[in-house]
C-alpha cells in the first residue's frame, strides 16, 4: 500500500499539470472586468447601433463564458469530455438566445410601426338613468 504525501502528486494530476499563477488570475479578472465594462457601455450606444450591440453582446457573452470556464473552472486542465459538456451548454444557450431574438423580430424591421401608447383619459362613469315617470295619483275614485 502506498501513501500520498505532500510531495507526491495527487490522484488524477500528472506531472505536466501546471496551474496558472496568481498573476494570471488577476490578468484574467481584469480582462473580464474590461469586457463587462464594454457590455455595460452598450446601454449608451446610439439607437441606430442596436442590432450591432446585440451581436456584440452575444460575442462578449461567449468570450466571457469561455474565459471563466477555461481559467476559473480549470477546464483547460480537465478531461476533454468535460470541455465538450460545456461547449454543448454554450451552443444550447446561443441557440435559445438567437431563437428568442429571431422570434421577437429583433434582426429585421417587421414593418409594424412602433407602438404609441398614449395615456388614455380618465374613464367617465355612465350618466345616471332617467327617473321613471311617476304615475299621477288617482283621487279616491267613485266607481
Amino acid at each position: 500500500m502506498t501513501s500520498v504525501t505532500a510531495d507526491s502528486p495527487t490522484v488524477g494530476h500528472g506531472e505536466g499539470h501546471g496551474h496558472p499563477s496568481d498573476i494570471t488570475y488577476w490578468k484574467v479578472g481584469l480582462f473580464l472586468a474590461a469586457v463587462t465594462g464594454l457590455e455595460v457601455s452598450t446601454y449608451w450606444w446610439p439607437e441606430s447601433a442596436r442590432r450591432v450591440a446585440g451581436v456584440a453582446l452575444i460575442i462578449m457573452m461567449v468570450v466571457k463564458f469561455v474565459t471563466v470556464a477555461a481559467y476559473f473552472m480549470h477546464l483547460r486542465f480537465d478531461a476533454l469530455i468535460l470541455r465538450r459538456v460545456f461547449v454543448f451548454g454554450i451552443v444550447i444557450a446561443l441557440a435559445v438566445y438567437i431563437g428568442t431574438l429571431t422570434s421577437s423580430v429583433y434582426w429585421w424591421n417587421s414593418g409594424v410601426d412602433p407602438v404609441v401608447d398614449v395615456p388614455r383619459a380618465k374613464p367617465v362613469p355612465p350618466a345616471p338613468p332617467e327617473p321613471a315617470p311617476v304615475a299621477p295619483a288617482s283621487g279616491g275614485g267613485g266607481h
